[in-house]
């Protein structure tokens, strides 16, 4: 019985550590990325797409600079609605 309840733990602890280092991982490209005039996204960066919040590589993406800022789309679909809004 205790070797049960320590194994499922053990597990939980896991669980937890790999959420935080996913979630640490993934806060560097959160929202999206703004030209900030001392040079570009780097295009092995990852980004958001802002419509539906998926991450892709900036060198893979559709990309729009509209009002001083540059956004990245994983698909011309996502480019559409973002622009129909």
């Amino acid at each position: 019985m205790y070797r049960l309840l320590i194994t499922v733990i053990g597990i939980y602890l896991l669980y937890r550590v790999l959420r935080w280092a996913m979630t640490a991982l993934g806060s560097g490209a959160a929202g999206p990325t703004i030209d900030r005039g001392s040079g570009s996204t780097s295009i092995n960066e990852m980004v958001k797409d802002p419509v539906c919040g998926t991450y892709v590589l900036a060198r893979d993406s559709i990309h729009v600079r509209t009002r001083g800022q540059t956004y990245y789309f994983c698909s011309d679909e996502c480019r559409k609605r973002f622009l129909s809004s």
